[in-house]
């Protein structure tokens, strides 16, 4: 049965035809590695290693630094060979490289995991293992199964609508994994004893769905929902709504309304840790997109640049145009190949010239159709207008900072209006509004 969901959404196109059915391949990592000291949302690690150390898959490169923060771990064994400043999507960060010597040593495995982890451990060692959100997000997960005291979860929610164009990542993750999913997911309901737990596909994935059923046999707690495909169907607040009813109040978080919501993925990096003792060093990613000769579903070390990913892939069959981290409703231009694969990274898109050939821009035609498709009711013109005549706080009047940055906008805009840029800009000016006030 599909639920049919009610929130604004539009309805690219999929582009995942061509990935859909190709297993996921395990690929060595290239000789130098790029660790950025942020693949996470929140404050950027602080490096702890030297020019000329040496270090193993799973050594501690960048420790987090605050509550909000993450660990960077090394995924290959080498040696340190630059700290330095590097462009990373747009933003300046310190980036640790690693010479990888093939050998793939490894730190030794967290000695706390097994299969009797006392519930309170379980946060600690899904931090050591430098997990985060694998939707794209990056949350720290550690934090996230940690909710304040006065919460009570009762629903676990796994998010597998993987609604962003090209994406199969989580699709073959489900698939290939889903005794590993499940197991993460008893890990997590180990700590909370949940009533229920959901698990959110769209009805372009059916296998991944059959998948996880199979695995999840007797345990009567989990309930798969096949929703609608549309965009954007796997948004957290959005996907919480169409799987328990319950809506996150704004400016709120799942926890306020009972909730834990995270990627397929990271339930599997969670059972990897918790169960087996293993960091997190690596991830699926798909790299697709018109250009691509033979796109593919890679398991890749994190800090593997992107350049290197092309050959495995059989090259191009024609010059790209563009190149997405992510994909091309929510993504970020790609301006430099040594930019590496990071936690977030659940695919990489190359665009052609005739994909891409932006129609110049004109003024808004007051056609309302930005507002008819945001999925939590903002105006994006009117934020990205005020943006761009310097009203910052206008924006935040607005609503800016409750955009979950989805794309919709910018998407269905006729006039090509920059909306979701003009958006993200403005958000990025409120916090350092807030700053400079602090």
């Amino acid at each position: 049965m599909r639920f049919k969901t009610v929130q604004k959404a539009t309805f690219p196109k999929h582009n995942k035809s061509r990935t859909h059915n190709k297993a996921i391949e395990k690929i060595d990592a290239p000789p130098i590695m790029v660790f950025p000291m942020s693949m996470h949302l929140g404050a950027p690690a602080k490096p702890v290693v030297s020019v000329g150390e040496r270090v193993k898959s799973g050594t501690m490169l960048g420790e987090s630094q605050g509550f909000i923060s993450a660990d960077i771990l090394s995924s290959v064994s080498g040696e340190v060979i630059s700290i330095e400043e590097r462009d990373i999507l747009g933003a300046v960060y310190t980036c640790v490289i690693v010479k990888n010597d093939g050998q793939y040593l490894e730190e030794p495995y967290f000695s706390e995991a097994g299969n009797e982890v006392a519930p309170e451990m379980v946060p600690q060692l899904i931090k050591r293992a430098g997990i985060t959100g694998m939707g794209g997000a990056t949350f720290p997960t550690n934090v996230k199964m940690m909710p304040p005291k006065d919460k009570t979860i009762d629903t676990i929610i796994l998010n597998g609508a993987e609604c962003e164009p090209y994406s199969t990542s989580d699709l073959r993750t489900m698939i290939e994994y889903a005794d590993e999913i499940i197991e993460g997911v008893r890990v997590i309901d180990s700590v909370f004893n949940v009533d229920k737990v959901y698990i959110g596909i769209e009805d372009n994935a059916k296998e991944a769905g059959e998948a996880l059923k199979k695995a999840a046999e007797g345990y009567d707690k989990v309930e798969i929902k096949v929703l609608e495909a549309k965009y954007p169907q796997g948004s957290e607040k959005q996907l919480i709504e169409n799987c328990t009813g319950r809506q996150v109040p704004a400016g709120g978080l799942p926890a306020d309304i009972g909730c834990i919501c995270s990627n397929v993925g990271t339930f599997q990096q969670i059972y990897r840790a918790v169960r087996l003792g293993k960091p997190m060093v690596e991830r699926v990613t798909t790299i697709s997109g018109t250009p691509i000769a033979d796109p593919k579903n890679l398991l890749v070390r994190l800090g593997t640049p992107i350049d290197d990913l092309i050959d495995i892939c059989g090259g191009f069959k024609e010059a790209p145009r563009k190149v997405i981290h992510g994909g091309p409703m929510m993504g970020k231009t790609i301006k430099d190949g040594a930019t590496p694969i990071s936690k977030g990274t659940t695919h990489v898109t190359f665009l052609t010239a005739e994909e891409v050939s932006a129609e110049e821009r004109i003024d808004c035609i007051r056609c309302s159709e930005c507002i008819n498709v945001c999925p939590v009711s903002l105006q994006p013109i009117l934020i990205s207008n005020a943006y761009e005549r310097g009203e910052i706080e206008k924006a935040e009047q607005l609503g800016a900072m409750d955009c979950i940055e989805c794309g919709n906008c910018s998407f269905i805009c006729p006039s090509k209006i920059p909306l979701l840029d003009n958006i993200r800009k403005a958000k990025t000016a409120i916090r350092q509004n807030v700053k400079a006030v602090q």
